[in-house]
Formats: structure tokens, C-alpha cells, sequence
């Protein structure tokens, strides 16, 4: 059983395997959550080293998910999103029973295409950026999102509900003033016909 489990394991080529397939993926994640290419490049390189220094330890089907929370806790490192103002925020902001993420907000704003959605969340402050990536792309409990960001669990639900939301409400925005806009095109085309 002993030499079936080491089988199944992880070696320093495996994870140059994965880095090669899953780089443009890790790239975005690194850049989101650092707002910095020159960051995320480091980033992606210290987990790449600490990845293939900590191979053996871990079991293949496994691997994505420590390779990418070894990154996630670099960033998090280099970042320190848990210094952000909005972190030391009272905690009379906490959910109440009404601060409840719609899970179509999520959908929608994970639907969008993965250039528009980084490009909304580096506008953000990089806590509520990190709690985002954590808990919707990455699938991080609020406890564990918490625990990673050092910040209160209820705080961590609280920007999570928020960035939903607001992530959603500037789809639709965006959505409405495209609607708009084929609109006025119809309308002037129209126009020009009858004339």
C-alpha cells in the first residue's frame, strides 16, 4: 500500500506540467489579486519554486488546488489586503438577515469574459477583490476565506455580499446602455431609411 500511495503523489515535473497548462489561468488569478504584473510574475514564480520543493507531499488530484493556494497565500503575503482600511472597519457593518449573496449576481459576474471581470475587480480595493476571488472563483468557505485574509469571518461575508452586488449592478449598467445604444442605431437607421 505504501509504494500505491507514493505512486500517487506529486514530482517536481508534474508541477512544471501544470504551470505550462494552467499558465495563462494562474497569470489571471496572480494579477487579480496583486493589481501588479510585475507582482504577479514573482508570484507566480515563488509558487512555482514552493510548489516543486513540496511535490512529494502531496497526492496528484490535489495538486491544482495546493499549487493555486500556495499562490493565493503569496499574494496575500506580498498584498497584505488585511492592512486595507475597510479591514478595520466596526463591526456594526456586519450582515444583517437581508445581506444575502443572490446566486445569479455570482453567475452573472462570472460569466463575464475573464478580461472584463479582472479588469472590474482591480478597480476594487484588494481586500474586497481578495474576498471575491477566494469565495466566488475559488470556492473558499467564509471561514476559510477569512482565516486566509486574517479579517473577522462576518466582515469577510459583508465585502463578499457587497462586491456581488456591485459587480452585478455594473453588468446590468453595462447591459442597459448597449441595449441603448443598439437602440439609438435602430432608430437612426430607421430614420435614414424613410428619408
Amino acid at each position: 500500500m505504501g509504494a500505491m500511495l507514493q505512486q500517487d503523489r506529486c514530482t517536481q515535473n508534474d508541477y512544471l506540467q501544470l504551470f505550462a497548462d494552467s499558465e495563462e489561468r494562474l497569470h489571471w488569478l496572480c494579477h487579480t489579486l496583486t493589481g501588479n504584473k510585475t507582482l504577479s510574475e514573482k508570484v507566480m514564480s515563488l509558487a512555482l519554486e514552493q510548489s516543486q520543493k513540496g511535490a512529494e507531499r502531496v497526492f496528484r488530484e490535489w495538486m491544482v488546488s495546493w499549487a493555486r493556494r500556495l499562490m493565493i497565500k503569496a499574494c496575500a503575503e506580498i498584498v497584505r489586503p488585511w492592512t486595507s482600511p475597510v479591514a478595520a472597519q466596526p463591526s456594526s457593518l456586519l450582515c444583517t438577515a437581508q445581506d444575502v449573496v443572490n446566486r445569479n449576481h455570482i453567475d452573472a459576474a462570472l460569466a463575464l469574459p475573464s478580461r472584463v471581470l479582472q479588469e472590474r475587480l482591480l478597480k476594487l480595493d484588494a481586500l474586497y477583490r481578495f474576498v471575491f476571488v477566494l469565495r466566488a472563483v475559488e470556492g473558499y468557505s467564509r471561514r476559510e476565506a477569512s482565516l486566509l485574509l486574517n479579517i473577522d469571518d462576518r466582515l469577510c461575508e459583508w465585502i463578499y455580499v457587497r462586491v456581488v452586488s456591485d459587480v452585478e449592478r455594473e453588468w446590468a449598467a453595462m447591459e442597459f446602455s448597449c441595449n441603448a445604444g443598439v437602440a439609438n442605431e435602430a432608430k437612426a437607421c430607421v430614420g435614414q431609411a424613410g428619408n
